[in-house]
């Protein structure tokens, strides 16, 4: 009973379709004429109404003018995707709502065909699946019902399209039958093994060819279900016994068949499928071991099939395109960016693909997928960033270990020096090749002499046991040596050679990595410093401007080491006890100084680098004053009173360095203006822990008996320059704020120098005699006529407003605390003084105010 049932489901399939192809039919012509009244009202509507490709079922209106445009170098093949749409970046708003609007009655239309012709599709999956979960009939048997369901609904579908000629509907039944073959086939090798891999393969190869031709007769309609549905035949059909080599394999085979089917029917949501298609297997196979060795090939065919097949270039070097200017926008906006972005999301997949435990056999298999786009981007232009992507790709996943935290676990050292080695073969060669045969001198240069010298620094971060010694460092000082004479001999033939410019960078990155592996902490930022000094001399010589952006980017580098990193708790001890800072500081200040004396003075970058001077040479005189307060720990881990002297003038002479280097930048001046006032509040904070928890006043400090030249000074003497400098060059809205900082700090200065003085100390345990009190009052009372003189001559009436409290503060104090224990002539002489005080004040006032009454 059950054979009887189970062989009319085929028959019931076939007689279903048909039927539901005939109430479609009799349907579909009042639809048809209510869709051709809406498009006539949306004409009338939308001047640039969206042209359907179904003319016989859209009004005629006349054609568009052509736009005039240059002619391309090489105009594309009628069999060309990109002749069959419209160029990216050149529709209108009008013709993306009409296509908008387009997708949606499509949609509409045939939805019921897509579900139709899915749903076939599953019946023939279902069918194998039911016939396995039941134990119905043998394992031959079931296959071949499946076969002969498959053929049989392929027979009925071309019956129906030689009556009544080409239907969705009919085409929907073709794709359900190719599913179903699909589905047989893959049963017959995964489940029960009755073919060899090989036989299977030929048949589905067979089947997706066969396909497609159909698909040339049949329609879109037939590619979307068949091909794109084959993509899910194999996660349906499954044993759990997780052969994703076979389906990688039959992916690759069903991908083939649609970008052969992609070149005579285009539709972009075919391409978009197939991509997705493409991509999903490769997902799927990352959670495998088993896919391990095949994925990188499989990556790999997809980019070279991807590239090949739609143009019929199996040499990837027929179909050429020339870029005008070589830019970003350009690329960007290709007519072949659909090109450009199945390679990114390949790539993508062979960055996840890498990370997996290492092996050389591994790792080698993957770069065929980065040799494949050197070979492609040899007459394509549009694809020139992709070699230095994969290369970049490769080389941050190499490093991941190490951004990780498991650079200690060392894995197969060896195998990875070779396999390194390997990879800067491939890109040195092949940008080399690139660079005879492809006019994009820089491009390709630049990954030929680049190559070497980042892959053996990926060497020494990853395997520095394996690269210690002098004699590495030596041959890579060789490499780089090698680099810069070749490049001064070609710039002697010819100033203007872009190649010998990137063996300049390239000779200086070789020189970089030599002294990385020779020095380490404060050695290595002064033998990167040293290059500054080279590089001057070669733009000078050769006026080469186009490497400004390397000696800009390597005083960042030795600026931001300087910096910040001297900041590690291990980084002084391992030095020796040498004064380590001096020809460090001292040092970069000296490289940054002559560099800048090499360049002509109309030079840009020569302002750049005096700045650059200043900042470093802050720096070290920073460094050099803690050097010698804390017995050479310039970096110990303690934030005390005299840190905080230091910090106050440091901090804001670093911002005074930044708001010049600001006012010299024409890209970076916003973020020099943020680190300016970041350091300005830095000070203040810090001045503003001198006048309470730091301050020597409240006996928390102790102060040298040296009179003068003590640490007051540099707490709140230097401060006032300071203040002066912030309000003479820095921004016009801080000048009233820095002048009441300088005037405070000029206050406490001159009050703390006066009582340590008269007690060697300024701590507040210490009596107060009436001779300090009196000095106190002088002091004052000469401060305040000379704020109100001050202010009476430059008309500053917030100054004189100040400097008249204060005299009333003085005049206070003196009543009421100086000459309350005074008698006899020195209270006379007391007041006598006081009074002649302020009237030659007033008299001077008058003066310098112009009254003269």
């Amino acid at each position: 009973m059950e054979f009887i049932i189970l062989g009319l489901i085929p028959l019931g399939l076939g007689v279903g379709a048909v039927l539901g192809w005939v109430a479609f039919n009799r349907t579909r012509a009042l639809e048809q004429q209510l869709r051709e009244l809406q498009q006539q009202l949306w004409h009338l509507k939308e001047q640039q109404l969206y042209a359907p490709r179904d003319r016989a079922s859209s009004p005629r209106r006349p054609p568009a003018p052509a736009p005039v445009k240059d002619p391309p170098p090489v105009a594309p093949s009628p069999a060309d995707p990109a002749s069959r749409t419209s160029t990216p970046g050149t529709s209108t708003p009008a013709n993306s709502d009409s296509q908008g609007n387009l997708w949606l009655s499509k949609l509409k239309e045939f939805w019921m065909i897509w579900l139709g012709g899915g749903c076939i599709g599953l019946a023939g999956i279902f069918m194998v699946r039911y016939g396995i979960e039941q134990g119905l009939l043998g394992p031959a048997a079931r296959i071949g019902l499946a076969v002969v369901t498959g053929l049989l609904l392929h027979a009925v579908a071309e019956y129906l399209f030689r009556k009544v000629g080409p239907q969705p509907a009919v085409a929907a039944l073709a794709g359900g039958a190719s599913i179903t073959l699909y589905a047989a086939l893959l049963a017959a090798l995964h489940l029960y093994q009755l073919m060899s891999p090989g036989l299977v393969f030929t048949l589905l190869a067979v089947i997706s060819f066969a396909t497609m031709i159909l698909a040339l007769r049949h329609g879109p309609v037939l590619a979307g279900i068949g091909l794109l549905g084959a993509y899910v035949v194999p996660a349906l059909v499954s044993s759990g016994s997780n052969n994703m080599t076979g389906a990688l394999i039959y992916a690759l085979i069903v991908s083939t068949a649609a970008l052969c089917l992609l070149r005579y029917v285009y539709r972009p949501w075919l391409w978009y499928g197939a991509l997705a298609g493409m991509v999903f297997w490769g997902v799927v196979s990352l959670g495998e071991s088993s896919a391990h060795q095949f994925r990188p090939l499989y990556l790999a065919l997809l980019a070279y099939t991807l590239l090949a097949i739609p143009h019929l270039d199996w040499r990837l070097s027929v179909h050429r395109i020339r870029l005008a200017t070589l830019s970003w926008r350009t690329l960007l906006s290709s007519d072949y960016r659909r090109d450009q972005i199945g390679l990114l999301l390949l790539l993508s997949l062979l960055a996840l693909s890498l990370l997996q435990p290492f092996s050389l056999s591994a790792f080698v298999l993957h770069l065929p997928f980065a040799a494949v786009l050197l070979v492609a981007a040899r007459q394509r232009e549009d694809l020139c960033p992709f070699p230095w992507l994969s290369a970049v790709v490769l080389i941050v996943i190499s490093l991941v270990p190490l951004l990780s935290g498991q650079s200690h676990v060392v894995t197969a050292p060896v195998d990875k020096f070779w396999a390194y080695v390997i990879a800067a073969s491939l890109f040195s060669v092949g940008g080399v090749w690139l660079l005879r045969q492809s006019r994009l001198v820089a491009v390709w240069s630049s990954l030929a002499f680049l190559s070497p010298v980042l892959w053996l620094s990926v060497t020494y971060l990853q395997l520095p046991e394996l690269l210690q010694g002098w004699h590495w460092s030596a041959i890579t000082l060789m490499l780089g040596g090698a680099y810069i004479f070749y490049a001064t001999q070609r710039l002697a033939r010819a100033e203007r050679d872009i190649p010998a410019v990137w063996l300049l960078l390239a000779g200086h990155a070789a020189y970089s990595v030599a002294v990385a592996i020779a020095f380490q902490e404060a050695g290595l930022t002064l033998a990167l410093a040293l290059q500054l000094i080279s590089l001057s001399w070669l733009i000078k010589r050769y006026q080469l401007q186009s490497v400004d952006w390397l000696v800009k980017l390597l005083v960042a580098v030795v600026v931001t080491r300087l910096t910040f990193n001297p900041w590690l708790l291990s980084y002084a001890d391992t030095l020796g006890g040498t004064h380590w800072s001096l020809w460090t500081y001292g040092g970069a200040t000296a490289c940054c100084v002559v560099a800048a004396r090499f360049l002509n003075s109309d030079n840009p970058l020569r302002a750049w680098l005096e700045a650059a001077a200043l900042h470093l040479l802050v720096l070290t005189l920073g460094a050099e004053t803690r050097y010698w307060l804390y017995d050479g720990q310039i970096f110990i881990d303690r934030f005390s009173y005299l840190e905080a002297a230091i910090n106050v003038n440091l901090w804001a002479a670093l911002a005074l360095a930044y708001h010049y280097r600001g006012q010299l930048s024409e890209h970076l001046r916003g973020i020099y203006a943020v680190a300016a006032k970041v350091l300005l509040c830095a000070s203040l904070v810090a001045f503003a822990l001198l006048l309470t928890a730091h301050n020597p006043y409240f006996g928390y400090q102790v102060v040298a008996t040296t009179p003068v030249f003590n640490s007051l000074l540099l707490a709140y003497g230097l401060p006032v320059v300071m203040a002066w400098l912030v309000r003479r060059y820095y921004l016009a809205r801080w000048r009233n704020m820095a002048g009441v900082v300088g005037m405070v700090a000029l206050f406490v200065f001159i009050n703390l120098e006066i009582r340590h003085l008269w007690n060697g100390d300024v701590s507040d345990y210490l009596p107060t005699s009436s001779g300090e009190l009196y000095t106190y009052s002088l002091v004052w009372l000469l401060i305040a006529i000379g704020a109100v003189l001050q202010a009476t001559r430059l008309q500053k009436t917030q100054l004189y407003k100040a400097g008249m409290c204060m005299l009333l503060a003085v005049i206070a104090k003196i009543f009421l605390v100086d000459m309350s224990d005074l008698a006899g002539l020195l209270r006379v002489a007391s007041f006598m003084g006081l009074g002649l005080a302020l009237l030659g004040l007033s008299y001077m006032h008058k003066r310098l105010s112009g009254e003269t009454s």
